[in-house]
């Protein structure tokens, strides 16, 4: 694609706002925004894909239909806005970071560059992985993390990852509620840990997640049983708030602590790192406000001389958006992948999904992100499709709806 013209990036305008749910992906959310230039972008959100379907058509489409799609910090500053309101913590932030990535990709797109080199260019040529150990397909990697942990280390290792995460107290917690952990559970969770060091070594690092299940008494018991292992974190043992609790559990422990996914743009990260709770940040690119907003986190937490280690769970547009950033932000540390998800099934929903080698993230080159939906996908007919053609509510623009249809009564 050429690149446009000066006076032609003036005049584009957004034309059209598609959303698409594929039923055997059900937790995915893919955006199109369509221009009247023919350039078109690619975002993608998860989970829970139609509550924010319905924030993309019912609150953004008025906001952006007719609009620059290159103006993405006033379109960011606008819908967050709209939706602060009302409180953005949730799906919002979910549907606005899908519509941030589109917008990215149309600027890149019509820039003819990679969104890594509109961010200011690459820190690295690689991005460094660990393997989130899901299952789908024929990967197994849930199942084995508790049955098999040994061969599961071996064959991350042959695929060229020297990094895993693995959940091993999370069933445990559901006795008690994550109010207290037994002697007899502690150690069979720490016995999963110590057969893989037993197995690899050092050469494998083993990242413990916790999914919020542990009260702070427990999750100190946990953390205090596992340093003998030498492991890369503790994710996310404990809700990040309170984040005075979390401080504690961070000064209890000598083992880096990480956090949090569960956190929503940098105003909620930016007390995480005043308190001093944290030792490497964790933001979602699906979920903190897209590329825009993931790239304020990263200098934010630069500010603070921390790393980041993007959460990464996510579909193939996701993991494209992911790249831009770990490419170009300084203090990347590792970003996390599924072997279970980039083997399998993104080639069935991109034209370039995300490539690996030698159990590294390559860097996109093409323009954009780097991929579009495939044509074949585009034409079944079993596709969850909605199409927002008509600016409406464009008065929602001032972030105050009722305000503006009923004066000053709010």
């Amino acid at each position: 694609m050429r690149p446009f013209e000066g006076s032609e990036l003036d005049i584009m305008r957004i034309r059209a706002i598609e959303t698409i749910q594929l039923p055997e992906h059900p937790h995915h959310l893919f955006v199109q925004i369509h221009t009247d230039e023919g350039v078109s972008g690619l975002g993608e959100t998860f989970p829970r894909p139609s509550s924010s379907a319905a924030v993309i058509h019912d609150v953004f489409a008025g906001m952006l239909l007719g609009k620059n799609p290159l103006e993405i910090e006033r379109h960011w500053r606008d819908m967050f806005q709209a939706i602060h309101y009302h409180g953005f913590a949730g799906t919002e932030i979910r549907a606005l970071s899908a519509i941030d990535m589109a917008l990215w990709d149309i600027l890149g797109k019509a820039s003819n560059l990679p969104v890594y080199r509109l961010l200011g260019g690459k820190c690295r040529d690689e991005i460094p992985v660990y393997n989130t150990c899901v299952s789908h397909g024929p990967y197994r990697d849930h199942e084995w993390f508790t049955t098999r942990p040994e061969e599961l280390a071996l064959s991350l290792l042959a695929d060229g990852i020297h990094g895993m995460k693995i959940w091993p107290f999370d069933e445990l917690s559901v006795k008690t509620g994550g109010q207290s952990i037994s002697k007899e559970d502690l150690a069979w969770g720490v016995q999963l840990v110590e057969r893989i060091r037993k197995a690899v070594g050092d050469q494998m690092e083993i990242a413990i997640e916790g999914h919020c299940c542990w009260n702070l008494p427990a999750a100190i018991k946990i953390a205090h049983a596992l340093e003998p292992y030498d492991v890369m974190w503790y994710e996310d043992l404990m809700p990040p708030d309170p984040i005075g609790s979390l401080k504690q559990l961070r000064d209890a422990t000598t083992t880096p602590i990480c956090a949090s996914e569960r956190l929503f743009t940098r105003f909620q990260f930016l007390p995480l790192l005043e308190q001093h709770a944290v030792d490497i940040v964790m933001p979602d690119i699906a979920w903190v406000g897209g590329i825009s907003e993931m790239k304020k986190i990263a200098t934010l937490a630069s500010s603070y001389h921390l790393p980041i280690a993007p959460h990464n769970c996510g579909g193939p547009v996701i993991n494209l958006a992911n790249a831009h950033i770990c490419a170009n932000v300084p203090n990347l540390f590792i970003c996390e992948s599924v072997r279970a998800f980039y083997n399998t099934y993104f080639q069935d929903i991109v034209t370039h999904p995300i490539q690996m080698k030698n159990g590294c993230m390559q860097v996109p080159e093409s323009p954009g992100l780097g991929a579009e939906l495939l044509p074949e996908l585009l034409k079944r007919d079993d596709l969850i499709r909605k199409v927002t053609t008509e600016a409406v509510n464009t008065h929602w623009t001032s972030g105050d709806p009722w305000k503006d249809d009923l004066g000053d009564r709010f």
